[in-house]
C-alpha cells in the first residue's frame, strides 16, 4: 500500500498540530511548501482533489497554530479541502495512500483520527453541523469553540443560510469562516458571487465608510443631532459595509482579509477569539495557490491524476479509450437541442461531471447551472415545464437524493411534466468513498408513483431511451412526472446488442437478448448487462445454451408480463444490479414473482446493506460479488455445475426447496 515518497524534513517531523507552535516563520514558510509539494506528488498518483486543497495551506496552518481541535472543533463544509488538515494532524506519514483501498479517506473521517468531527462529502452542511455542535458546548456548559470552514460556492446552497438563520436566533458561539477563491468546481454563478465579487475586487466600501465617519463626528452635538448621526450611521453602514447580509442575520461580519497571509490570518483569529456570537470571517485566498500550473487553471488542476508534479505536464494521451455514458449523454443533448427549441438543460454545479459544457458550448442560452442547490433545480425545471419548455436536469445520483422532497412535490404531484432526470455517477463510483455512491437511487424514487425508471445496457440504448422519453413526454394524455435514466461513472462497453432505436422502445417493456434451454435467467439491469454477458462469454457452450438473458430496461413500470411467460420454463431468477440489495431492482423483481403467485427462485446480486468505502471501481465490484468471476460462480452455482462453497461465495446462495 505504501508508495515511495520524497523525504520532506519539516512535514515528516509534524507528529501532532501543536508542533506547528514551535516552528519560526522561516520553517512555517518551509512546512507550507513542503505540504504543497506532498499533496501534488500524491494526487498525481492516486487522483484527487488539489485546487482546492492548495488554496487553504496557511489557512489550514493558522487554525491548528490558534486552536487545539482535540477540544475545540473544526468542521469542513464538503470536505474535499482537508488534505492539509490530515497533513497536520497525523497523516503524513501514510498520506500516499489517500483515496486507496485500504487507506485513508479523501474526505473527513472520525475513524481516522480525533481531529475529523464528523464524516462529510456533501456541501453546504457544515454551518448547519456547526450551530448544532455550539448548542451542545452550551447546554453541557463546556467552552469550547466551534469553527466551521465554507467556500464561496457551497455558500450558494440553501442549507448555509438556514444554519445561519438559526445561528443569529441562539446567538451561537460560532465562528463560520468564509474561504472565498471566487471559484466553484466549474465557472461561480449566482447573484451571491457577484455580491462577494464587489467585496473582492474594490476598496469602496473602505472609502465611503471612512468619509462618512468623518464626516459625521464634525455634525454640532445634541441631543436630536445624536439620534439623527445614529440612525444615518445606522443606515450608512448597511449601504456601504460588505458584510451587511450577513449582519443581518445576526452574524457579525469581519473581513475580507487575505487567507494566504498566516500571520494576519492569526492576528484576527486571536481577536475573535473572546466574541461568544455568530461570526463570519471573509477570508480571501486563491484556489490551486502556490503552484502555477494550478493557480493558473484552477479547473483542469481541481480533480487532476498522472500530471508531472514538478511541471503541471500531462503525459500524451495514448489510444482513445472510447466515450463515456456522461459523454453519449450530452450527444443526445445536442441532437435534441437542435429538433426542438424547447429543449433546456439544467445542473446544479456540474457541467463538466455532466458533460454538459460541451452542450453549452453550442447552445449558451439554453444550460442553466443553478449553483449547488439541488431542492432549487427541481422546482425550477418545474416552473420550465409547466410554462412550457422541456427541461432536462442532469445530477449526480449522489446529489440527487438532495432534491428528494422536491422530485414529489414539484414533480410528482403535478402528475404529467414529463422532465427527464439524468442521473450521472449512478452505481458504485470508486474512490471517493461513502459519501458519493450513487446505489440508492431506485429505491428512494420508485415508491413515488408517475415515476419511470430505466437504465441502458449500451450507447445505443441510452441515445434510444432518451429519444423515446422527450418524444413520449410530448403526448398531452400521457401522466409521467419524470423519466428517471441512470448510467454509471465509466466508460461506454464496446458492445452493441442490436442497433436500438426510439421505435422499438415501449414503457416497462424489457428485451429478450437470447433464450436459454435450462432452467436459469438473468436480468441483469442497465450498465450490469455488460458484466453478465462478459460471464456468459466465460462459461462452456453447454452452459450458455441453459440460460436465458433479459435486459429488463425498466425498473419501473417493470415488465411482470415477460417474468410470467418466462417462469413457464424457467424456476431461477438471477438479478444483477449495482445498486442496493435494500428497495433495489432485485427487489421489484422478486415484489413481481410474489404478485403473480410464480413458483420461481429469486436470486440477487447487488450492493450490500453497508457503506460502501473507497476503493476503485473494479474493487468494489469485486467486493460485492459483482465482477465477472463472482458472476460466472453464481450462474454455474444456480446450473449446479458446481457446489456451493462458504469460501468463495460472499454472497451465500440459497435454493428454493
Amino acid at each position: 500500500m505504501n508508495m515511495p515518497v520524497k523525504k520532506l524534513p519539516l512535514l515528516d517531523g509534524l507528529l501532532a498540530p501543536s508542533d506547528l507552535r514551535r516552528l519560526n516563520e522561516t520553517e512555517l514558510d518551509e512546512l507550507a511548501e513542503e505540504i504543497r509539494y506532498r499533496i501534488r506528488e500524491t494526487v498525481s498518483r492516486t487522483g484527487g482533489h488539489l485546487a482546492s486543497n492548495l488554496g487553504v495551506v496557511e489557512l489550514t496552518m493558522a487554525l491548528h497554530r490558534v486552536y487545539d481541535f482535540k477540544t475545540d472543533r473544526l468542521l469542513w463544509d464538503v470536505g474535499h479541502q482537508a488534505y492539509v488538515h490530515k497533513l497536520l494532524t497525523g497523516r503524513a506519514e501514510n498520506f500516499a495512500t489517500n483515496r486507496q483501498k485500504g487507506g485513508i479517506s479523501g474526505f473527513p473521517d472520525p475513524n481516522e483520527s480525533e481531529y475529523d468531527f464528523a464524516k462529510v462529502g456533501h456541501s453546504s452542511t457544515a454551518i448547519s453541523t456547526g450551530v448544532g455542535v455550539a448548542e451542545a458546548f452550551r447546554r453541557l456548559g463546556q467552552k469550547r469553540k466551534t469553527v466551521a470552514v465554507v467556500g464561496d460556492g457551497a455558500l450558494t446552497g440553501g442549507m448555509c443560510f438556514e444554519g445561519l438563520i438559526n445561528a443569529g436566533e441562539l446567538k451561537s458561539d460560532l465562528l463560520v469562516i468564509l474561504n472565498d477563491n471566487g471559484n466553484f468546481i466549474d465557472e461561480p454563478v449566482g447573484a451571491l458571487h457577484t455580491y462577494l465579487d464587489r467585496i473582492r475586487t474594490g476598496n469602496f466600501y473602505k472609502h465611503v465608510r471612512e468619509r462618512l465617519s468623518g464626516i459625521l463626528k464634525k455634525l454640532p452635538f445634541g441631543r436630536e443631532v445624536e439620534r439623527v448621526t445614529e440612525h444615518v450611521e445606522q443606515v450608512a453602514h448597511k449601504l456601504v459595509s460588505p458584510g451587511y447580509i450577513f449582519e443581518d442575520l445576526g452574524i457579525r461580519y469581519f473581513g475580507p482579509i487575505d487567507g494566504h497571509n498566516r500571520t494576519e490570518v492569526e492576528e484576527m483569529l486571536h481577536r475573535l477569539d473572546d466574541v461568544h456570537e455568530p461570526v463570519l470571517l471573509h477570508v480571501l485566498t486563491r484556489k490551486g495557490d502556490g503552484w502555477g500550473p494550478s493557480q493558473e487553471d484552477p479547473l483542469t488542476f481541481h480533480g487532476p491524476k498522472g500530471f508531472d508534479v514538478d511541471t503541471g505536464v500531462f503525459p500524451p494521451k495514448g489510444k482513445v479509450i472510447g466515450k463515456t455514458w456522461s459523454d453519449v449523454f450530452a450527444d443526445v443533448m445536442l441532437e435534441l437541442a437542435e429538433e426542438d427549441e424547447r429543449l433546456v438543460t439544467v445542473t446544479a454545479a456540474m457541467p463538466s461531471g455532466t458533460a454538459l459544457r460541451v452542450f453549452a458550448q453550442q447552445y449558451p442560452d439554453r444550460m442553466y447551472d443553478v449553483g449547488i442547490c439541488e431542492q432549487h433545480s427541481f422546482a425550477f425545471v418545474e416552473g420550465m415545464a409547466i410554462a412550457g419548455l422541456r427541461p432536462v436536469l442532469a445530477h449526480y445520483s449522489t446529489f440527487a437524493q438532495r432534491g428528494y422532497d422536491q422530485l414529489f412535490q414539484e414533480l410528482v404531484l403535478q402528475r404529467n411534466l414529463g422532465v427527464i432526470v439524468a442521473l450521472d455517477r449512478a452505481g458504485l463510483v470508486g474512490e471517493d468513498g461513502e459519501t458519493h455512491q450513487g446505489v440508492y437511487d431506485i429505491s428512494w424514487s420508485r415508491c413515488f408513483p408517475g415515476i419511470v425508471i430505466m437504465a441502458p445496457k449500451d450507447a445505443a440504448e441510452l441515445r434510444a431511451l432518451l429519444h423515446w422519453a422527450h418524444q413520449d413526454r410530448q403526448q398531452t394524455e400521457d401522466e409521467t412526472a419524470a423519466y428517471i435514466v441512470r448510467y454509471p461513472k465509466e466508460v461506454v462497453p464496446d458492445y452493441t446488442w442490436g442497433l436500438t432505436k426510439p421505435q422499438a422502445i415501449e414503457v416497462g417493456k424489457a428485451e429478450l437478448v437470447c433464450k436459454g434451454t435450462g432452467r436459469l435467467m438473468v436480468w441483469a439491469y442497465g450498465a450490469m448487462f455488460r458484466l453478465a454477458w462478459e460471464a456468459m462469454e466465460v462459461l462452456t457452450e453447454q452452459e450458455r445454451e441453459q440460460i436465458t438473458m433479459v435486459n429488463p430496461r425498466f425498473a419501473k413500470p417493470f415488465d411482470d408480463h415477460m417474468l410470467k411467460e418466462l417462469a413457464t420454463d424457467h424456476d431461477c431468477v438471477l438479478t444483477i444490479e449495482d445498486h442496493a440489495l435494500a428497495g433495489g431492482f432485485g427487489s421489484i423483481v422478486l415484489e413481481s414473482a410474489s404478485a403473480q403467485g410464480l413458483a420461481l427462485s429469486v436470486d440477487r446480486l447487488g450492493v450490500q446493506d453497508d457503506l460502501v468505502e473507497h476503493a476503485s471501481r473494479l474493487e468494489q465490484l469485486e467486493d460485492h460479488g459483482l465482477s465477472v468471476s463472482h458472476i460466472v460462480e453464481r450462474m454455474r452455482l444456480v446450473l449446479g455445475v458446481v457446489e456451493e462453497s462458504a469460501d468463495s461465495q460472499p454472497i451465500p446462495f440459497r435454493r428454493a426447496d
